[in-house]
């Protein structure tokens, strides 16, 4: 994540924590992601009521934009592979998760939890001031409450993990003690904006957990969340790159999520792919990429970052969404 220049000094100079001064919202820069995590739900929420009408179609579609997702991801992580490329020990590590991908899929490791874990990790360490990565049990925590929403958004079931649901609300319990010390350490002389920007990731997903109390959510259901999500999220940074990026984005993302469309089962006769091979790829696609994230995505705790590419979050962060992309640079 990219960290906000002169961080430290400020500190210094006003006798704040390091972390809090950190976390202020960079001048000039708008706090956007709560608004826009926010619209997310409300999307999804949407979408969920018309699932009933083309539950077929809607589900083509979520694979679309996913298969954009993942491609968009590839394109945004140059500096990540390039970062591996350096030594042959990360070319190791890189091959090595190649092949824990295709095993993953090969052998069906259950993709509801693996799903889980990635959504979790991206949502917990995406920050954008890096205040996971001072604040460890900040972040520890932010994934087990993450985690926990994670499981309530299906519905409080257990089936998946045989997890008691009274144990969800420990677990809550236990997770929300460090959570709320660390976000009164980032406090300090922190805006009121600021640290809704940092509990963004929370509030959005604590709607989302009430929305499945009043609609009950699916599974495809919520990894169209997750998509939606790291769809927008990157736009305000993309903003403020050179000239034409928001453009470029915007046009690959249209372009990618065209084609998935054009060779799924909605597509024209003569080119689409059977559902079931459409779907087959789809999770091959998802294994891989949630795979390659852990070396690519600096939306991780810091020392799964140190492992697969020898350096600390921030080093060479993505354009697009946690997934690679969502610790956007």
């Amino acid at each position: 994540m990219q960290r906000v220049p002169g961080a430290a000094q400020a500190a210094v100079l006003t006798h704040a924590d390091p972390a809090v001064a950190a976390a202020a919202v960079p001048p000039g820069q708008s706090v956007v992601a709560l608004p826009m995590r926010l619209a997310c739900v409300a999307a999804t929420a949407a979408v969920v009521l018309a699932w009933g009408t083309a539950p077929a179609t809607f589900v083509w579609v979520t694979y679309s934009i996913g298969f954009a997702h993942y491609f968009l991801a590839l394109r945004y992580s140059t500096n990540q592979l390039r970062q591996i490329a350096e030594t042959p020990q990360r070319m190791v590590a890189l091959v090595g998760l190649l092949l824990l991908s295709v095993a993953l899929y090969r052998y069906e490791l259950t993709f509801v939890v693996y799903f889980g874990i990635h959504h979790a990790l991206n949502e917990a360490y995406s920050r954008r001031g890096g205040e996971t990565a001072r604040l460890p049990a900040f972040g520890a925590s932010a994934f087990v409450l993450q985690a926990l929403a994670y499981v309530a958004m299906l519905g409080w079931n257990p089936r998946f993990i045989g997890l008691d649901p009274a144990w969800l609300w420990v677990g809550f319990a236990a997770a929300t003690g460090p959570y709320i010390y660390g976000v009164l350490r980032l406090r300090g002389e922190s805006t009121t904006a600021s640290l809704l920007e940092i509990c963004a990731p929370e509030i959005s997903a604590a709607a989302m957990v009430a929305l499945s109390l009043f609609v009950p959510l699916t599974f495809i259901q919520i990894v169209l969340y997750h998509f939606l999500l790291w769809t927008v999220l990157p736009l305000p940074r993309i903003r403020q790159r050179h000239g034409n990026a928001l453009g470029e984005y915007v046009g690959l993302s249209v372009v990618a999520i065209g084609v998935a469309l054009l060779l799924s089962p909605l597509g024209p006769s003569s080119i689409r792919l059977g559902s079931e091979v459409f779907a087959q790829q789809f999770f091959f696609w998802s294994y891989l990429h949630i795979t390659l994230s852990f070396g690519l995505s600096d939306a991780h705790p810091a020392w799964i970052v140190r492992l697969c590419r020898g350096s600390a979050p921030g080093k060479a962060t993505p354009l697009v969404g946690a997934s690679y992309p969502g610790a956007a640079a």
